[in-house]
């Protein structure tokens, strides 16, 4: 023992036990690696093994256990807890050695591992980064070496191009057999040349898929450093075959984008990293976002069920996919395809999340043209079609009953007429947004004619329909709109209801229903307007 002193100044803290394990000898530099004293520990004002994170003790112990049958052993990594009250992961060795009168000690030789552990986890998340990005991409991704050799290439460029992986490793990317010409070839070559020297190159190419149909890629060559020497080339192609047949009738659709938004969480769903195309889409920096969960992001209107539906499939090691409406942190509106991978350890165990999002915010934007009446921005006659299919078919297969208004502005001609079409447009205006406001969240109001709107109720009966037809018809009478042109020197509206609740063994007809509450309107103008039939 009378070399021990040297461990003093070694990074190893060195423990020796007699053989009833009490503590015999601790290393002085015990105190930089715990902060208490070696004194501390002899006297017993400290037991080591109360040091021990909890949630390793029970595994410590077994395999403590362990040296009752071996002359050595390395425990696995673990936890202790510094006077700091930090925790500090730790390398133990333990040896058993035998004295002069042949009795058992043991000695253990301590070592902080705490930075090589967080490197190892922070190559984890980044691999799982990497594996996400690779195998659920929408784009063809491929790494190549510097000199264009292909490194690996994911599924769905396979899947595209109908090969194997090993197939087509450690080619050139200008070989591939998917390129069509050898003009192309030539000029992907010198592109990658350009790459090489640092400059990240965008172009369109075309490929042949497995069924050998051309497709139009959008084609990015990214270079990767290491330090100032450039070590990798990243080559991203994303299908825009569709695009290009689109172009030519929507120019909104003229620029892609092509920056990846990824989110990581842990099994909670608190954030603990996120992409900088992640924080410019919502607003919010990298330290906002970091702590806090996805529900900063949520709008409103975005129903609790959707979320139950996404906990329940990727609390299930499942993939989710599927949209939803966000806010950004100053409040605007954004809409994502969402797609979320859980992230399990090497035993299979769930640890978190990594989401990739696309922003359809525009696309969605044209969609809803499609369905809102330009003037009134309430849904249009194509939009009340759909709807008006779906009411039916869930009567027909649930019995959810429902009913059908047909509204007309009383008297609108002569207004036009007299007040000007300008003037008549605020009017259909005003009357849309009255209506819409005045109905539940779950009913509908159309403008299906110039001045004739379409409601849709659900859950309703005679009754009932009759209280939400007088709420529409007094709000309209209440806005006072002056018309000097109707017996009423206001605008009214007339209303003509028809309520399915009873099914009979009659296919129900879209048609007839719509003309039983169409001629409803009609009795109610003829009875003197301003009335509900």
């Amino acid at each position: 023992m009378q070399y021990i002193k040297y461990f003093d100044d070694s990074p190893i803290t060195f423990f020796k036990y007699k053989k009833d394990y009490t503590l015999d000898y601790v290393t002085s530099n015990v105190e930089k690696l715990l902060g208490y004293s070696a004194e501390e520990f002899l006297s017993n004002k400290i037991d080591f093994e109360s040091l021990i994170h909890k949630n390793d003790k029970e595994k410590i112990q077994e395999q403590f256990n362990c040296i009752e049958f071996e002359e050595e052993i390395t425990l696995e990594p673990y936890r202790l807890k510094t006077k700091e009250n930090n925790y500090i992961w730790i390398k133990e060795t333990k040896k058993v050695f035998f004295n002069e009168n042949n009795e058992k000690e043991i000695c253990s030789y301590i070592q902080d591992i705490t930075k090589e552990i967080n490197l190892k986890q922070n190559l984890f998340y980044t691999n799982k980064i990497i594996k996400t990005v690779y195998d659920n991409s929408l784009h063809l991704i491929a790494l190549l070496k510097s000199n264009g050799t292909i490194l690996r290439i994911n599924k769905t460029a396979l899947d595209i191009i109908k090969d194997k992986e090993e197939k087509v490793l450690n080619i050139k990317f200008w070989n591939a057999s998917w390129w069509i010409s050898e003009e192309e070839k030539f000029q992907l070559k010198t592109e990658i040349k350009k790459a090489t020297k640092g400059e990240i190159v965008v172009s369109e190419k075309n490929i042949l898929d497995k069924e050998c149909n051309i497709l139009d890629i959008e084609l990015t060559i990214k270079p990767v450093y290491d330090d100032n020497r450039i070590i990798y080339l990243v080559c991203e192609g994303r299908d825009i075959t569709l695009h290009k047949l689109k172009e030519k009738k929507i120019n909104h659709y003229n620029e892609i984008i092509n920056k990846q938004l990824i989110s990581i969480t842990d099994k909670d769903g608190i954030i603990k990293d996120c992409s900088e195309g992640f924080c410019k889409l919502t607003g919010y920096s990298k330290n906002e976002l970091i702590g806090k969960k996805h529900t900063v992001l949520k709008h409103p209107q975005t129903k609790d069920k959707l979320y139950r539906n996404l906990w329940e499939t990727i609390l299930s090691k499942k993939i989710w996919k599927g949209r939803h409406k966000n806010l950004t942190k100053d409040k605007k509106v954004f809409w994502v395809e969402n797609l979320i991978s859980p992230n399990l350890d090497q035993n299979g165990n769930l640890e978190g999340f990594t989401a990739i999002y696309n922003n359809i915010t525009n696309s969605k934007k044209i969609k809803d043209l499609l369905v809102i009446d330009t003037l009134t921005k309430i849904y249009n006659k194509r939009y009340f079609n759909k709807i008006f299919k779906k009411f039916i078919k869930k009567f027909e297969n649930f019995n959810k009953s429902f009913s059908l208004i047909i509204i007309d502005i009383d008297f609108f001609k002569q207004y036009n007429d007299n007040y000007g079409h300008l003037k008549g447009d605020e009017v259909l205006s005003k009357v849309a947004r009255t209506l819409k406001e005045t109905l539940r969240k779950n009913d509908y109001v159309f403008r299906i004619g110039g001045e004739e709107f379409a409601v849709l109720v659900t859950n309703s009966n005679e009754n009932s329909i009759l209280t939400v037809a007088k709420k529409l018809k007094d709000a309209i009478y209440n806005l006072n709109l002056e018309h000097k042109f109707s017996e009423f020197n206001r605008v009214t509206i007339s209303l003509g209801i028809k309520t399915i609740n009873e099914k009979n063994e009659e296919k129900i007809d879209k048609n007839k229903i719509f003309l039983d509450a169409d001629n409803a309107l009609y009795k109610a103008k003829r009875e003197g307007r301003n009335k509900i039939f």
